[in-house]
């Protein structure tokens, strides 16, 4: 099994039909078709379906692809590693961040001292759902993950607990339950989440207490439209201890609760695919958040 081999399928599925897929990979359809009958005839089954509409996937393609953009993941990320070890700059570094993520950490120092380090090299990053983070990691879109959420599936990704970040439970100025202790008497209020469910932080937390999660609560992972939503509906938000200067932009506007019950701190998390496999450069942006995470939450366990 070649690594042209696994590249063109992966071109065909995004591309949706042989023609398309020729043009991105500069190859005539004929060799493209033979590419693909060798791997079917190597693997000895159907990998794809034709018809009218375009090129699908059988069950067989599907699996294939997770492996394909695994290997051509790996395959990159070698191609850079061993670039900077013979004095080549790596040109871009990509960064995937959840929305949790980005209240607590502050990037400013990180991407200063980066590019004093490697001015050539471009770093990108992206706020993204923890569905298609970890996704995005294994078939190399992505370089680093910083996240909240535990991956589903570990299985070949490097995850480091490199913080703890308190949890608050947060109210509009002047809202009516603001001087209330007792989680008991918060549950009929409307609550703000980044997730819900019965595995999510959020559920975990009342139910630890001996208390049924609360009916009425919105999954939102953007900060404007939580606190619109604190406003207009006097909704109540759990979510992580901001960053400095978050906290201080909208210090006159949302205030924490002092409850009884204790809220255990959030724990975040840095995913890589292999961090003893990381090219220096993508090595520092993984140390340089950890340090920012440290000064920002000082007193966090």
């Amino acid at each position: 099994m070649k690594l042209q081999h696994l590249r063109s399928l992966v071109v065909v599925h995004e591309s949706g039909s042989l023609q398309q897929a020729t043009k991105r990979l500069h190859i005539s359809q004929p060799a493209l078709s033979r590419t693909l009958q060798a791997l079917e005839e190597e693997l000895g089954v159907a990998l794809l379906i034709r018809s009218s509409q375009g090129i699908t996937l059988t069950p067989f393609g599907l699996r294939l692809i997770e492996h394909a953009r695994h290997v051509l993941g790996s395959v990159e990320r070698a191609r850079r590693d061993i670039g900077e070890m013979k004095g080549a700059a790596t040109r871009r570094i990509s960064i995937g961040i959840t929305a949790v993520a980005a209240l607590s950490v502050t990037l400013e120092g990180v991407m200063v001292e980066f590019h004093a380090k490697y001015p050539d090299t471009q770093l990108c990053i992206h706020e993204l759902r923890p569905s298609e983070i970890n996704a995005m990691l294994r078939e190399g879109s992505l370089d680093l993950v910083l996240t909240t959420h535990s991956p589903e599936a570990s299985g070949g990704l490097d995850v480091s607990t490199v913080h703890h970040i308190p949890m608050r439970i947060a109210a509009r100025h002047g809202h009516p339950l603001l001087k209330e202790k007792k989680l008991s008497h918060l549950l009929d209020a409307i609550w703000l989440t980044s997730a819900s469910g019965p595995t999510s932080f959020f559920e975990q937390f009342f139910e630890r207490n001996g208390l049924s999660p609360p009916q009425r609560v919105l999954e939102c992972s953007s900060l404007i439209v939580a606190l619109d939503a604190m406003t207009g509906l006097d909704a109540l938000m759990m979510g992580p201890q901001m960053n400095a200067r978050l906290s201080q932009a909208f210090h006159e506007q949302i205030q924490p609760l002092q409850i009884e019950q204790d809220l255990p701190d959030l724990p975040v998390l840095m995913i890589c695919c292999n961090r003893s496999l990381l090219p220096p450069s993508t090595g520092l942006v993984f140390e340089l958040i950890k340090a920012s995470l440290q000064r920002t939450h000082p007193t966090a366990t």
